[in-house]
């Protein structure tokens, strides 16, 4: 991952408490920044804060018609950039802003934590940031005390470092266009319930290369089951043999030209005719937009390396994972009208 912590340096962090607006829980305000004990806390606030962001995705604040100078957010952050004495007064501010939009039953109440960090590397340039993360579930543990020749052991619970719930990280960089922001919603998945990211932050994904290849890779492989699937009846073989198509071009294609891809990947002109036309529906459903030309971000092809695996599930004896190659891999019936498929190979490891 992009991100290097090591140097990095919190300089202020307050907790406020915010409960669910619909069950008028409140919110319980901390009146004082929260000292660290000693290093070791420090270091694993940071590799809590840090570590759990392993993809490369970033967003940038958004509102209506795309005028963020109206999203609450951006301002709160923006005021402390500008000013970071201001943490306190703005953590207080976004709390409040948090539990207005905490009126879904399925939000649960938890500790707000609202960190200013200096000296976060990104991508080789050192800059400065605002985290704000919500710890919603505690994770159990066992605490033992020594007490003369034994030992008491207590349960206890608290954040593990390597699991968060909400997360946000604001990196004073790109301001005008809504800075840079990485962000996740570990803890609330149903749709009814995404208000981290769409209601609370107000987000929208930065339109660069990781974005792109991004969205484009996931175009492809609904194109390959929704489109191609009803109209040309293609079975698992088939549509392993195109995803392997696309992934071999985004490996060894430094842009993406859309002709070029068409081309390598679907080859018959009524198929590519089709891929257009779904284009075009996919981008007006989903409210993206998928550019015809842009450069192949190496970390979006890893990180979403699972869309290229096709895998043939036969009754609930076998799985076979399909690389590609269908040259390799005949179907057919027996006499008997049992249906096979017959696997060629080299190697067995």
């Amino acid at each position: 991952m992009m991100i290097t912590y090591s140097e990095a340096k919190i300089e202020e962090l307050w907790i406020h408490f915010v409960g669910n607006a619909s069950q008028d829980e409140g919110i319980q305000y901390c009146n004082t920044s929260i000292v660290l004990p000693n290093e070791v806390v420090d270091e694993m606030l940071k590799q809590y804060f840090f570590g759990n962001f392993k993809e490369p995705e970033f967003y940038a604040f958004d509102f209506f018609d795309g005028n963020i100078d109206l999203n609450p957010m951006y301002n709160y952050v923006r005021m402390v950039f500008e000013d970071p004495d201001l943490l306190g007064e703005q953590s207080v501010n976004i709390s409040k802003f948090l539990y207005e939009n905490s009126k879904h039953p399925n939000i649960k109440s938890g500790d707000l934590m609202i960190a200013y960090v200096k000296d976060i590397l990104i991508e080789d340039k050192m800059m400065d940031g605002i985290c704000v993360f919500k710890s919603e579930n505690k994770q159990p543990f066992l605490n033992l005390e020594k007490q003369g020749k034994g030992y008491y052991i207590r349960e206890n619970e608290g954040l593990h470092p390597g699991k968060l719930d909400k997360a946000c990280l604001i990196l004073n960089s790109e301001a005008s266009d809504g800075y840079r922001i990485l962000a996740l919603d570990h803890a609330n998945r149903s749709k009814d319930a995404q208000f981290w990211k769409e209601k609370f932050l107000n987000l929208k994904p930065r339109s660069d290369d990781y974005h792109y290849t991004k969205q484009y890779i996931q175009a492809t492989k609904a194109f390959v089951k929704d489109r191609l699937q009803p109209l040309y009846d293609i079975d698992k073989t088939q549509e392993a043999e195109i995803l392997n198509h696309s992934l071999d071009f985004l490996k060894n294609e430094e842009e993406l030209n859309q002709a070029a891809f068409d081309e390598r990947v679907f080859k018959d002109p009524n198929v590519i005719n089709e891929f257009q036309l779904f284009k075009l529906d996919y981008q007006q459903e989903n409210e993206i937009e998928l550019a015809d030309g842009f450069k192949v971000s190496n970390a979006a092809v890893k990180n979403q390396s699972k869309v290229f695996k096709s895998v043939l599930k036969l009754d609930k004896n076998f799985h076979i994972y399909i690389h590609g190659n269908r040259s390799w891999i005949e179907k057919g019936t027996d006499p008997d009208g049992r249906k096979f498929y017959k696997i060629y190979y080299e190697e067995e490891n």
